[in-house]
Order: structure tokens, then sequence, then C-alpha cells
């Protein structure tokens, strides 16, 4: 446009420069100097209507339905979004037979907790209690002893 040297004019003659760029510049609304030519006005044209030619109605359709392909992408990648965002939970709580939420945050998990915490811990701790007739005068090495074999003697 002018430069670095825009800042640094006084507001009247910025003002001045963008009136002139606003007089220079085309509008949306103007035809190109080159699409005059191919826009020739036709007899069963409306006024202030331009008709554009078979080319460029075609290119108009194609990036309209363009856009639409891709709006219409956004609103399946929306929706899958928020399909994939619910939890599907066909099972109920195996605690409390409840479909509103999972077995780890089931409410009740502290209590059963509690309930069978001290099961769960003697597990493994269980030593039986000796109480044979011979008590503790039984020597495991003995076991093999030959006087105390079932098996017969061979004669």
């Amino acid at each position: 446009m002018c430069g670095e040297d825009f800042m640094s004019k006084n507001p009247k003659e910025a003002m001045d420069f963008l009136n002139y760029v606003a007089k220079v510049s085309r509008g949306w609304d103007e035809p190109n100097v080159r699409e005059v030519g191919r826009m020739k006005s036709q007899p069963n044209a409306k006024s202030g209507m331009y008709v554009l030619n078979e080319d460029m109605d075609i290119k108009a359709k194609v990036v309209a339905t363009a856009r639409r392909l891709e709006e219409l992408e956004m609103k399946k990648v929306q929706e899958v979004q928020a399909i994939s965002e619910t939890p599907v939970q066909a099972m109920p709580c195996s605690i409390c037979q409840c479909y509103e939420h999972l077995v780890d945050e089931c409410p009740t998990i502290p209590t059963v907790r509690e309930m069978f915490g001290d099961q769960a811990n003697v597990i493994g701790q269980f030593k039986p209690n000796n109480n044979a007739s011979y008590g503790k005068t039984y020597n495991s090495n003995w076991r093999n002893h030959p006087n105390f074999s079932w098996k017969s003697k061979p004669p």
C-alpha cells in the first residue's frame, strides 16, 4: 500500500490515502475488466443480474456441492464424537446389580471391603492344629525306621 510510512502520516493524510484506496479498489459486485467481455447480457435476464455462462455455472455448483459435503462430514464427525463419549454398559454392576454405574464406581465397594476384607487377609495363614494323640513325641525322622514299617518281612 503506502509502505512503512502510513503510521507516520497525520490523520488527514491517512484519510486521504484510505479514500484513494477505496476509489481504486474493485468491490465484489463490480465485474473485472476481463470478465466483462464474457458476461454478455441476455434478453431474458432480469435487471441487475448477471447471467453466467455454463462453465462458470458448473464451477459454482461444484463449489457449492463441495461445501455442503464438508458440512455433512463435520456433522457426522460431531455425531460420532458425541456417541463415543457416552459409555455403553449392557451388564449391571456385579456388586449391587445396578445399571447406573460401572463396577469400579460402585458406591458399596467400601462396605464390601469391610465385610470381606478380614476373610481375604486370612487366606494363606491357616496352620493345621496338630492335636494328634502322639503330640510332640513324634519324630519325622522315624518315618523310615525299619521297626515302624507295615511291610511284611521276607522269610
